[in-house]
């Protein structure tokens, strides 16, 4: 039994929680490797290595947001047999709205009841989160509230679907992607229960924002990393105490609050900042275990403030520490455990944004990493900014469910050229690079501004 099943509080009659979700990416790819890393003059080590990706997803002309989250919804709906009377609720999260002001739930019922019929869907609920990476996080945390009071059987979704874009040849073009996530919340899930646990850091920061009527966001880049360890470590600790006096997670003498999580995911700009992100909480968490002297009787001790003669160099030496302490086996064997895999599609996906925290679980269920008891951390971050951590419980049927075959369909996506890239970057090109099939696109933007969808077969 694991550690997470241990501590778990006992007599839950009910729960809610995640019990199945679907995963839609672009058919299209561009690879880092190769002809990009040459023209934009990157060392593909940096690429590969340093930040962790290999291949960027590209959405096709006749796509956006709003057509891959109904591609995912519509993907969730025919993994789990789902008919459009049990949705009481969609919430979408997302940072590549359309319209300023018309949710992109109501473009997506649209899409699907083309398939389901008109009026199918007229009694549910839908709303758009706007918080950076964070929307659909929040989101999740709203309905499951709403899912705990429901009494008519009623079940919930929840969707992430954007477009990560920067500039041209900006810092940030490489950690671009696009994709959506559909996650089906309700009682007694199958997949995943919800401890109902969340723990909040907010504060306001200029380190990622995208201005009124701009299409790329302004990223200010090592300001941004700082922020996100900052907010996911206040999240952590606001979790860690909250869990503790609902009795949830109260770590024996010498333990810790990570013991206690088998798997940790985290949101993943780029995969390579997870390894940042579990470094910092790690190392926070473990001060107060028995793992903390472990830790020194191999790099020494952490540096104390009173020991420098200034602030600068007081910074350098905890500079120092972080890079030593990333390199220590200790950490390097709990990263392994609970972190790693959970980056592994976004290496082939690149940044979803809202939906990246998610690519993580869907990682772990592709690679089969999940076992019944097991608890998992989440820690969520949103630029301007939020954080928020919480914890869940994998059920028994998580081992049925089947699976993703998301390894298989990213194989068979198409490379496209950079030139290619560009084209559908800037919005010049019309035709799609696929032709579009049982998919819905976006047929056309009236002079009013409105969006048409349709569904191709």
């Amino acid at each position: 039994m694991s550690k997470a099943a241990e501590s778990s509080p006992q007599g839950k009659e009910q729960t809610v929680g995640i019990d199945d979700l679907a995963v839609y990416v672009p058919g299209l790819y561009l690879p880092l490797e190769g002809e990009f890393a040459r023209i934009r003059g990157i060392d593909p080590g940096k690429l590969i290595k340093g930040i962790g990706i290999e291949q960027m997803a590209v959405p096709d002309a006749h796509e956006d947001a709003a057509t891959m989250a109904a591609m995912s919804l519509l993907l969730l709906m025919k993994r789990s047999g789902l008919e459009p009377e049990r949705i009481g609720k969609i919430y979408v999260g997302t940072e590549s709205s359309a319209d300023e002001a018309k949710a992109m739930g109501t473009y997506v019922i649209g899409m699907l009841e083309q398939v389901y019929g008109r009026g199918s869907f007229r009694e549910c609920g839908t709303v758009e989160m706007k918080a950076a990476c964070i929307a659909t996080t929040l989101a999740l945390e709203s309905q499951s509230y709403w899912l705990a009071a429901e009494d008519e059987d009623k079940v919930g979704v929840v969707i992430a679907s954007d477009v990560a874009k920067y500039p041209l040849a900006s810092p940030g073009e490489y950690t671009q992607g696009a994709g959506s996530v559909s996650l089906l919340l309700k009682k007694n899930p199958r997949l995943l229960s919800l401890e109902q646990v969340y723990g909040h850091f907010t504060r306001d920061e200029n380190d990622f924002f995208r201005p009124m009527g701009c299409t790329t966001a302004v990223v200010n880049g090592k300001h941004s990393n700082q922020c996100y360890l900052d907010a996911v470590t206040g999240a952590f600790d606001s979790f860690a105490a909250r869990a503790a006096r609902k009795g949830l997670i109260v770590p024996a003498a010498g333990g810790c609050v990570t013991d206690s999580l088998d798997h940790i995911l985290f949101h993943i700009p780029y995969p390579r900042m997870v390894e940042y992100a579990s470094a910092a909480i790690f190392r926070h968490d473990w001060k107060g275990c028995q793992r903390r002297l472990r830790v020194e009787e191999e790099i020494g001790p952490e540096p104390g403030e009173g020991d420098y003669e200034d602030k600068a160099a007081f910074q350098a030496a905890q500079a120092d520490y972080a890079r030593r302490f990333a390199r220590s086996s200790q950490f390097l064997e709990a990263f392994s455990a609970k972190v790693k895999d959970t980056a592994t599609l976004s290496r082939q996906i690149g940044n979803i944004y809202t939906g990246s925290i998610y690519l993580g679980l869907a990682s772990l269920l592709e690679l089969d990493r999940i076992q019944t008891g097991q608890r998992l951390g989440f820690g969520a971050y949103g630029s301007g900014c939020s954080a928020l951590f919480f914890s869940g419980q994998v059920e028994a049927q998580a081992e049925d469910l089947p699976g993703l075959g998301l390894m298989k369909r990213l194989e068979e996506r198409k490379a496209i050229t950079l030139a290619d890239y560009e084209m559908l970057h800037e919005g010049k090109r019309e035709k799609s690079v696929v032709p579009p099939e049982q998919e819905f696109v976006l047929a056309g933007i009236d002079s009013q501004g409105y969006r048409h969808y349709e569904f191709v077969e």
